[in-house]
């Protein structure tokens, strides 16, 4: 977590919350943990790929995550 935490600062982004998951009321999806980040931009996001953190984030994203799924989603305000 640390390289992402590196990673992220350098894109002007940030961790909001993380969870391990316990299951599931429907379907078999094999998840451990669910992260919320946020990005000032799109255009934030995009630069992870070009971040100088990317390289070594990625190495060890492949090393330990089987599987990654990323949803883009508009921003959360509570009501």
């Amino acid at each position: 977590m640390e390289i992402l935490e590196q990673l992220l600062k350098e894109v002007g982004g940030k961790i909001l919350w993380r969870t391990e998951v316990f299951g599931q009321v429907v379907g078999t999806q094999d998840i451990d943990e669910v992260l919320g980040i946020w990005y000032p931009s799109h255009q934030a996001f995009l630069n992870l790929m070009t971040a100088p953190s990317s390289a070594k984030n990625m190495k060890l994203r492949d090393e330990a995550v089987a599987k990654a799924d990323l949803h883009r989603c508009e921003d959360y305000t509570q009501s």
